[in-house]
């Protein structure tokens, strides 16, 4: 790469930097900037978030802030006049670790994953998120398939004791729609 600077940490850094405001001005914030080099070209991922709330980042806000980021990137002397790069912008998907106290709160109500400072694990319904610790009532897999899940009282866990914590999506699946649908349709 002839224009882009070698040190990819480094760029990522300057690159934060440089774009954060443009990024802000969409009423967002840059998560993180990353760079890795493909074959003979850099791609440069860029992650976007809300600032607060429990609304995630819209399709159109995603176009606009990219436009906005490659522009800013082509009046850039370093990308102006350096080999192709990829841009992809993106928001947050739910495999994202919760790690500030804004993902906590756009996780309410939610189940998550938590692992815990003495390697303990537990998955668990979020019900509330305060300054230093978040209520979570436990769901306990049945010992036997057919038998309940356990949901124990609601606990409160540190975010200092908390080593990794991310959400577990839920597939909320109707028993009751089998029973609309007919055998024959299902052997094709």
């Amino acid at each position: 790469m002839t224009g882009m600077p070698a040190d990819t940490e480094q760029e990522a850094q300057r690159l934060t930097a440089l774009l954060s405001k443009e990024v802000e001005s969409h009423g967002l914030l840059l998560e993180e900037v990353t760079l890795r080099p493909s074959g003979k070209q850099m791609i440069v991922q860029i992650i976007v978030d809300k600032a607060d709330g429990h609304d995630s980042v819209t399709l159109d806000e995603l176009g606009e802030v990219t436009t906005t980021i490659s522009n800013a990137l082509d009046k850039d002397a370093a990308y102006a006049s350096a080999d192709p790069y990829e841009l992809e912008v993106s928001s947050p998907g739910l495999s994202r670790p919760l790690t500030a106290q804004r993902h906590w709160v756009r996780a309410l109500n939610r189940m998550v994953k938590i692992s815990l400072g003495d390697g303990t694990k537990l998955r668990g319904r979020l019900l509330e998120v305060n300054d230093d610790d978040v209520l979570v009532a436990e769901h306990r897999e049945p010992a036997k398939k057919g038998m309940k899940t356990k949901v124990l009282d609601p606990a409160l866990h540190t975010f200092e004791n908390i080593r990794k914590a991310v959400v577990d999506p839920e597939l909320n699946f109707d028993d009751a729609l089998l029973d609309t649908v007919d055998s024959e349709d299902l052997e094709g």
